[in-house]
């Protein structure tokens, strides 16, 4: 099966005051991390991003929202549009630490569901979960309407597969695999935590979905 690996990158980063995706945490920024883990691991990895002149450098196809700026909904809806994969994972650009194991264990359990998405401390986690295409309509009616609040669509209208934390152990710690890198106190824990997570992540994995 393969499956597209997309990096969102459509938040206005307000309280790190500079694009969060160009954090640096080793060497490299939080998304050359992300692409890294990407590239070995999917057959396709993507940007969407309202500023596609930021990310050109990168070498990587960009899209905007076909909604443009209608928050997290607009840019699921765009990964799913453009991408040239029936599935996606769907990962925010200050997500480092993304297991590629537990992302192919979600794309593992899709099966008939339209998203598998992990839920970290009793919160879904919209922006780092796998899609199906068959759930675009839904998103476009969801643009076309209003209705922009991403956890009520998961709860009333996705049929969603959640996986939960004892789930996800058996990979490492989850709020250290879905830490978010989005303020100046958050990207120095990060730096803390690379020393550990980063060496760990082999850039040689096989499989390709």
């Amino acid at each position: 099966m393969k499956s597209s690996g997309i990096i969102l990158a459509g938040g206005k980063s307000s309280r790190m005051k500079f694009n969060k995706a160009f954090a640096r945490i080793t060497s490299q920024t939080a998304i050359e991390i992300i692409i890294n883990k990407f590239q070995a691991f999917f057959s396709e990895t993507i940007i969407i991003s309202n500023n596609p002149e930021e990310y050109l450098y990168l070498g990587l196809p960009v899209f905007t929202d076909v909604y443009p700026r209608q928050g997290p909904v607009s840019g699921i809806h765009s990964a799913l549009y453009h991408a040239s994969n029936e599935t996606i994972f769907l990962l925010g650009c200050d997500m480092p630490f993304i297991e590629m194991q537990v992302v192919e264990y979600m794309l593992q359990k899709l099966g008939e569901y339209d998203s598998v998405v992990p839920c970290i401390d009793s919160q879904i986690q919209p922006t780092s979960a796998v899609y199906h295409r068959k759930c675009l309509p839904l998103f476009t009616s969801c643009l076309e309407n209003q209705r922009l609040k991403l956890t009520r669509i998961f709860y009333e209208e996705i049929n969603a597969l959640l996986i939960q934390e004892k789930e996800i152990v058996q990979f490492g710690n989850p709020r250290e695999i879905f830490f978010n890198v989005n303020d100046p106190g958050a990207l120095n824990i990060a730096r803390e935590m690379a020393g550990r997570l980063i060496p760990l992540e082999s850039s040689e994995n096989q499989n390709t979905w």
